[in-house]
């Protein structure tokens, strides 16, 4: 079985002789050197696309909303936070699969045993900033409603838009994927980790807001637009203006 990140090709004796020297004699590696060579003949043979796969790989869309996130100040505390989750398939932890509906009907069993469940995400790859945890917290402690809104993609068994909605009642996130004190959860999740757990209740099916009411307030970027082109799994979104809606 081929090693991870390492890759072999067969080249004519006299180029592999020449090009050993020229690494030699040029005092670079040869990892340097491939790795030069196989980003130069992406970009000749077709920039755009090697742009695009650039842009996929380092995750850039994703690390600019991250970014944009962390930086941004809290601003007003509106009368309603809104924080978006994007579900697609998931497994147990009998690597059973669900989509997205079969995920919320869990949740939802789960959840009438005491009012309340913990959903966790990985979709956050460095967690949630300490001070987006403490704003959101503090903004519940304050009686401000956090609602978190679940779209599914239509890979998923949605329709690329909100599905469901819950109340925050905590937020809570770790460096590293961990698992949540208690068992306040899904039995078939039991010891899952995770780097973001968010505290709901009341998780229903939502029909009445949708997607096209949303937008990213560090970016600017539309929901639907984003949901469309799978950019974002997981982030902080307000709901536009009546101007912006009728756009």
């Amino acid at each position: 079985m081929p090693r991870k990140n390492y890759m072999t090709i067969n080249v004519h004796e006299t180029v592999q002789d020449m090009f050993e020297e020229f690494v030699e004699r040029r005092e670079l590696t040869k990892t340097v050197a491939l790795n030069d060579m196989l980003e130069m003949y992406m970009l000749a043979k077709d920039e755009p696309l090697y742009l695009e796969l650039k842009r996929k790989h380092l995750n850039i869309d994703a690390m600019k909303q991250l970014l944009a996130d962390r930086d941004a100040e809290d601003g007003e505390m509106t009368e309603e936070l809104f924080i978006f989750m994007r579900l697609g398939f998931t497994k147990d932890n009998q690597e059973k699969e669900y989509g997205g509906h079969e995920t919320m009907a869990t949740y939802i069993a789960d959840q009438k045993q005491r009012g309340f469940t913990w959903f966790s995400t990985e979709a956050h790859y460095y967690g949630m900033a300490k001070e987006k945890v403490n704003f959101y917290n503090k903004a519940i402690k304050l009686g401000k409603k956090v609602t978190m809104l679940f779209a599914i993609g239509k890979a998923a068994g949605g329709q690329n838009d909100i599905a469901y909605k819950a109340n925050v009642l905590e937020v809570v996130s770790f460096k590293e994927p961990t698992t949540i004190e208690g068992s306040d959860y899904p039995e078939v999740w039991h010891g899952e980790k995770a780097r973001v757990w968010v505290k709901i209740e009341n998780l229903q099916p939502e029909s009445t807001l949708t997607a096209k009411m949303f937008h990213f307030p560090s970016t600017g970027a539309d929901l639907q637009q984003v949901i469309n082109n799978s950019q974002c799994h997981f982030g902080y979104v307000n709901i536009k203006s009546d101007k912006e809606v009728a756009k």
